[in-house]
């Protein structure tokens, strides 16, 4: 993976995550992250990579997505419980 490449995930992990942290439910946020993870494998289709390779590119946005999203949850609720 080129570092160009490797950036682009970050940056698109970490914008996504953020988004789907501030969604009002998990099944909002599943939604969504389904969604942004259908549109990146089209894209990528789209741009001549293979079924196969767009699928896998997908899938590594997404889970980082899921990471950040979960971070940003888990902060929030030692945040909540801190002012409890």
């Amino acid at each position: 993976m080129t570092e160009n490449l490797t950036n682009k995930i970050v940056a698109w992990a970490a914008e996504t995550g953020s988004y789907a942290a501030k969604l009002p439910s998990r099944d909002a946020r599943e939604t969504y992250l389904a969604q942004r993870r259908e549109e990146l494998v089209v894209g990528a289709v789209a741009e001549g990579a293979s079924e196969g390779d767009a699928e896998t590119l997908a899938e590594t946005c997404v889970d980082a997505a899921r990471a950040i999203m979960t971070e940003l949850l888990e902060q929030r609720a030692r945040e909540l419980r801190g002012r409890a």
